[in-house]
C-alpha cells in the first residue's frame, strides 16, 4: 500500500515479524548503508530471480507488524509489473522478497 511519496521514492507498508525486520537493520549496519537500500537490494534480487525461477510468494504472518520503507519508483514500477503478471498483492511480492533475501 503506498501511503507517501518523497523524490523518486514511495513509501511502502509491508507486515513482518520483528525478526525479519531486524535483520534488515543488521544489514544495513553491517553493509553502511541506509536501510532503503537494503529494501531495493531485496526487491531486485527478486525481479532478477523471477526471470529464471517460479516465485512461491507468501503471505503477511497476521501476528507481524506494518512497517514502512521508501523503495526507488523505478524499481516499485517492476515489483508492481510482477505483482500483477503473477496476479499477486504488491506487498506479497514485497514480503516475499524480503523473506527470500534473509533466505
Amino acid at each position: 500500500m503506498t501511503t507517501a511519496k518523497k523524490a523518486e521514492r514511495t513509501l511502502q507498508q509491508v507486515k513482518m515479524p520483528d525478526d525479519l525486520h531486524r535483520a534488515i537493520k543488521m544489514k544495513a549496519v553491517q553493509d553502511d548503508v541506509l536501510m532503503q537500500e537494503v529494501f531495493d537490494e531485496a526487491m531486485e534480487k527478486l525481479i532478477a530471480d523471477r526471470k529464471t525461477k517460479k516465485i512461491q510468494y507468501l503471505a503477511s504472518p497476521r501476528e507481524g507488524k506494518s512497517r514502512s520503507f521508501w523503495l526507488r519508483d523505478s524499481i516499485l514500477a517492476e515489483v508492481q509489473s510482477a505483482a500483477e503478471q503473477d496476479d499477486v498483492p504488491v506487498n506479497r511480492v514485497e514480503y516475499t522478497a524480503l523473506v527470500r533475501f534473509f533466505e
